[in-house]
């Protein structure tokens, strides 16, 4: 339940219990009184019936001693619930139980006379008046009252256990109501609490206990997934951190052997004296080859470092996806049968696509250096970009082409595949500054092993995605699969 529907009912509730103890009250008194009257009433009638036959003596109504109209009445008629006033025909009250002493009062005859035969039931009291009559002339007016305490005893005791019960009812629903609150409030705000602390004091992720599906229940859930995505950003950071001191370590020791060279060499041509003609142009092209492959490992640092940032915003260009591939398959031909290699282009596609000419160059040339290095000679290359309406090429490895197929969904792909030597730890090769045994064994394999990760990049940054495949005995497949739209713009 919400804690507002829950607060609501809570408030509802509270206002409402003291108007339904009121009316229970008033019903219970009613209800009993009802029952209770009828009794009262036959019981009263009969007692005032036996009081009145008493009372029915003229000699009653004449002024004298207390005790002679005592004598003249029987003991149940003076009881102590009984109250028995007497008038005489002219308004002097002649006697008054409730009175240790007779006083002569003298009341108007109005007054005696008014109300006659009338029963009044109020609250403490039953009372009656009637005239004592003698030869046709009234001879005085009798009055009875009879207590009613038991009534009234009855009412006040309903009136204190009504009271009670609303007490209780009363604590019983605050006890509810404050337990609830601490159970919906109080505690998990103070379990969110204490889990907020002990994050913002570097303790790892807090779990909590209240799986509700309250507002709180909610506010927990939201910081849980801010936990998450903090300390996602806090790995996502030290990983960084750590690419950054691996990328001057690698880079300070794969820069180091060159520029030591070039340094030698630079030196011994100092000293021409030393050298044959042939030797000044052997070294001059070794700097210049040196050169050229720090310029690159330099061209590789900066554009990993710009991929890297995410700052960093690829403009992609509206292009025509037939014409685009022509242009960025060119340039390899030459390349391959320079090395003996065969290659196999294939440019399946129609329709536009989102891309940026430069960042797609590169993604090409790094996959392509890859494929002819390591490609033996006499062994193939396969170069292809097909859309989803386009069959796998018959060169595509068998065991490949399931996946394949099921990774290409329904989007377009671009396919490097090269025979050669596999690649045994697939998942390190995309690691920044990656080297194989093989890249190390000699200076022109030598490379700053970030080609592969900057071509994921690359992927990435064209909202595509990129995936490695290598068997032994076969050699590699990699894909980037991005959006094609179909037709032209």
């Amino acid at each position: 339940m919400k804690i507002r529907t829950w607060l609501m009912i809570s408030y509802l509730v509270v206002m409402l219990l003291p108007l339904v103890a009121a009316y229970g009250f008033f019903i219970l008194v009613q209800e009993w009184d009802q029952s209770k009257r009828l009794a009262d009433t036959l019981e009263i009638y009969e007692k005032i019936q036996s009081i009145e036959q008493a009372l029915d003596n003229p000699k009653l109504y004449q002024v004298q001693p207390k005790s002679e109209i005592e004598a003249k009445l029987t003991e149940d008629v003076i009881s102590p619930d009984t109250t028995i006033k007497l008038y005489r025909y002219d308004g002097v009250r002649v006697y008054d139980s409730s009175m240790d002493t007779v006083t002569i009062d003298q009341i108007s005859r109005s007054q005696i006379l008014q109300g006659l035969y009338q029963y009044d039931m109020e609250f403490g009291a039953f009372t009656v008046k009637k005239p004592v009559y003698q030869n046709d002339q009234i001879q005085g007016v009798y009055e009875i009252s009879i207590d009613r305490s038991e009534w009234v005893h009855g009412v006040q005791l309903r009136r204190n256990l009504m009271i009670i019960g609303f007490l209780f009812l009363f604590i019983l629903v605050y006890a509810v109501v404050i337990w609830m609150l601490h159970r919906k409030l109080h505690r998990p705000l103070k379990e969110l609490m204490e889990g907020m602390s002990l994050f913002a004091s570097g303790k790892k992720m807090i779990g909590f206990r209240h799986k509700k599906k309250d507002e709180i229940g909610q506010l927990m859930q939201h910081f849980t997934q801010m936990q998450e995505k903090i300390q996602a950003a806090q790995t996502a950071a030290k990983q960084e951190q750590e690419e950054k001191q691996l990328m001057m370590a690698s880079f300070s020791h794969d820069i180091k052997t060159p520029l030591t060279s070039l340094q030698a060499y630079a030196e011994a041509l100092q000293d021409e004296q030393g050298l044959s003609e042939k030797e000044r142009k052997e070294y001059l092209q070794i700097i210049k080859n040196k050169s050229s492959h720090l310029k690159g490992m330099i061209e590789d640092l900066t554009i990993y470092a710009k991929l890297q940032s995410t700052q960093y915003h690829m403009e992609l260009m509206t292009v025509d996806a037939e014409e685009f591939f022509d242009m960025l398959f060119e340039g390899y031909d030459e390349l391959a049968r320079q090395k003996q290699i065969h290659l196999e282009k294939w440019n399946l596609i129609s329709g536009t696509c989102q891309m940026n000419d430069r960042q797609m160059v590169r993604y090409l040339d790094n996959l392509m250096s890859n494929a002819l290095r390591y490609t033996p000679e006499g062994k193939a290359i396969g170069l292809a970009v097909f859309d989803k309406h386009q069959e796998l090429p018959s060169w595509v490895f068998e065991e490949v082409r399931e996946e394949l197929d099921q990774f290409r969904a329904d989007q377009a792909v671009l396919v490097v595949q090269n025979e050669g030597p596999a690649i045994q730890d697939t998942e390190s090769v995309f690691t920044p500054f990656y080297q194989g045994e093989e890249a190390r064994t000699s200076y022109q394999t030598k490379h700053t092993g970030l080609g592969l990760n900057i071509a994921r990049r690359i992927a990435e940054k064209h909202h595509g995605e990129m995936k490695l495949w290598s068997f032994e005995n076969k050699g590699t497949v990699i894909v980037m699969k991005f959006q094609i739209k179909e037709g032209r713009e």
